[in-house]
């Protein structure tokens, strides 16, 4: 009988030893599955950071969503249970890259112009990626709503510029290689495309007239203003 207790008290301690282990490897599968999702959410913000950084003249919206990059990576950090130095370098790399972006002085090389259809598509996407960020951006009150409009603007804008500079920049490489006729298709491309758009950006009525400018050959290049990147003396 003793020992048949005995043997009932080491199962039941066996019991609670695999139930333990168990509970144990749920909840690191459970830590691990959180972090997997945290980085998958980090790197596609980062894709939008870095597609920003290289298509709009403003920083200050790649700014704020680099900061939600900076509160993923914190995330992270929480739930790591080993060594957290590459995480902590991460975040002050973060850090570093909201105060170049909220600096004056920092360079900008950001260009509309894509070289081609697939980074057309590409960019504009992750532009508007980037205005649903913004709204959760502004729900948790980092933004308020003007500077959620504003933005909301410059990113449609930056949308239209993406395919319209892009068809501009084809177009001039055919010009100057004397293929008018394809030169013309392309400007004819941008063209159609702002006079469908219903953006009140005042910049779009200038573009239509100066791009019937160029496909009737009294201008060789867009206004410098107006599309810097590809601009060549007139």
């Amino acid at each position: 009988m003793t020992v048949l207790i005995g043997l009932v008290v080491l199962a039941l301690i066996a019991l609670f030893v695999v139930s333990t282990i168990n509970r144990k490897q749920e909840r690191e599968q459970i830590r691990r599955m959180q972090q997997r999702k945290l980085k998958l959410k980090h790197d596609a913000i980062v894709d939008i950071v870095n597609c920003l950084e290289q298509t709009l003249p403003n920083h200050q919206i790649a700014k704020h969503i680099n900061d939600e990059v900076i509160e993923l990576l914190q995330q992270i950090a929480t739930l790591e249970t080993s060594s957290k130095t590459h995480l902590e370098n991460s975040i002050r790399h973060a850090e570093a890259r909201s105060e170049d972006f909220a600096s004056p002085k920092a360079k900008n090389n950001s260009s509309y112009q894509k070289d081609s259809d697939a980074q057309i598509t590409h960019t504009q996407l992750q532009l508007g990626e980037a205005a649903t960020l913004l709204r959760h951006v502004c729900a948790k009150g980092k933004i308020n709503e003007q500077e959620l409009e504003a933005f909301t603007i410059e990113l449609s804008w930056a949308f239209l510029m993406v395919s319209v500079t892009s068809f501009i920049a084809q177009g001039y490489k055919f010009s100057h290689l004397g293929d008018r006729f394809s030169a013309y298709g392309y400007y004819q491309k941008a063209q159609q495309l702002l006079m469908e758009s219903l953006h009140q950006d005042p910049r779009r009525l200038r573009m239509i007239k100066e791009l019937g400018e160029l496909m009737e050959g009294s201008r060789k290049a867009m206004s410098r203003e107006l599309m810097p990147e590809k601009s060549v003396t007139e």
